[in-house]
């Protein structure tokens, strides 16, 4: 069945997103010596033991747990299933570097989340987990676990269930983990980075954006998402919008580690210094009134779109997101955009009309230096000269 505009607007990245301007595989530098390094090693762990390890060596971030995926009843059905002794998946997990027993997950958090959620009782919501929809084991519709308990049958049934999991130790680049993470991700359903840099990297910059997108606003309206997106484009498009303004990272062509880096080093200083916070919730604020102005000058399906054949594309672009959200950042910008309604809008369909080298900058493969500098340092002059305000491009290579 072929949907309709209306019927793909919402929550469906794969229609409206432009995955090329996003972060994916061409952004990995991982070479043969580092996989020769890794250690593989397979064992079964008993759900008991798994869940003795979360919020332990196993560490499920309370704030991405809340994005969970799957819904009430596939979580249900994955239980009933650890009850039946049905294979599942295996679990894939990392040896954090230098604390050989603890683990980032690589492959298998819903599972987990899962298995935790349902011994202790409540969903991340704070709902009670009653299993619903049940195929098989239908005398156990509506129970809980703490009802389970009460029969030793069922509740040492769980708890000694094995389940496979296999830990990769040896790994010294973080790029080897990026791999393994997009193979198993590839998919129909392909999960953003942004998940697997929340293990890799956590800290209290990474906990304060993952809050402030708990917040429903401009960002996830730009997005068309009626809440917190599962797969974190929000998480992500917000620290590209921080890293590209913050200019204490330089960009050289390699956007993972551009992101890595300053999350990094945004990590460090929210920990020295608590009034970062203030200052990076005043740089979000800013980020929604940017979306808020562009959205009124170009409208909900015209603003980040590619503009070319005198007509906007449907797909969202990171690329023109970068540029026009990064000028609109800047509040004397604004105030001529308000003064001036619809001459920005003028001015990015003159320049993708007229101007090769700024179309092919937010065209696929664009994340070269040449490409960020030539789509910032062109749009940011031509801003520049029309609004009177001083614009500085990012530090790219």
């Amino acid at each position: 069945m072929i949907k309709t505009q209306t019927e793909i607007s919402w929550d469906d990245r794969d229609q409206f997103e432009d995955e090329a301007t996003a972060e994916n595989e061409d952004d990995i530098q991982a070479a043969v010596e580092d996989f020769e390094r890794l250690l593989i090693a397979p064992s079964d762990w008993t759900v008991s033991t798994i869940y003795d390890l979360i919020g332990k060596q196993l560490q499920l971030d309370p704030a991405y747990q809340r994005r969970n995926v799957w819904q009430a009843k596939a979580k249900s059905q994955f239980i009933e299933s650890l009850f039946l002794g049905i294979p599942i998946p295996q679990i894939l997990l990392a040896s954090k570097a230098g604390q050989k027993n603890s683990f980032l997950v690589l492959d298998g958090k819903q599972r987990l989340s899962t298995i935790r959620e349902f011994l202790d009782g409540f969903y991340s919501d704070g709902k009670v987990f009653k299993l619903k929809g049940l195929r098989i084991l239908t005398a156990l519709e509506n129970k809980t676990w703490a009802d389970l308990q009460s029969y030793d049958d069922w509740s040492d049934r769980l708890r000694n269930e094995p389940i496979r999991t296999t830990v990769l130790r040896g790994w010294e680049n973080e790029s080897v983990l990026y791999e393994i993470f997009y193979r198993l991700n590839s998919g129909s359903v392909k999960l953003s980075p942004m998940e697997l840099r929340m293990s890799l990297l956590p800290g209290d910059f990474l906990k304060f954006i993952i809050s402030w997108t708990e917040a429903i606003g401009p960002i996830h309206h730009l997005l068309r998402k009626r809440q917190p997106d599962a797969r974190m484009s929000d998480v992500e498009l917000a620290i590209r919008y921080l890293s590209f303004r913050d200019q204490q990272t330089q960009y050289v062509g390699d956007l993972k580690k551009f992101l890595d880096d300053f999350c990094r080093l945004k990590n460090m200083a929210f920990s020295a210094d608590p009034a970062q916070k203030t200052v990076y919730y005043n740089l979000l604020s800013e980020l929604n009134e940017a979306i808020n102005c562009g959205l009124m000058e170009f409208g909900d399906s015209h603003f980040c779109r590619k503009y070319s054949n005198d007509e906007y594309e449907t797909r969202f672009n990171r690329a023109v997101f970068d540029v026009l959200v990064g000028a609109l950042s800047h509040q004397d910008v604004r105030v001529w955009v308000e003064n001036n309604p619809g001459a920005m809008k003028n001015l990015y369909e003159s320049v993708c009309s007229k101007n090769l080298n700024f179309v092919k900058s937010v065209e696929s493969t664009t994340k070269s230096p040449d490409a960020v500098r030539t789509r910032f340092g062109t749009w940011y002059s031509l801003v520049s000269n029309e609004s009177g305000v001083k614009l500085s491009i990012p530090d790219v290579k």
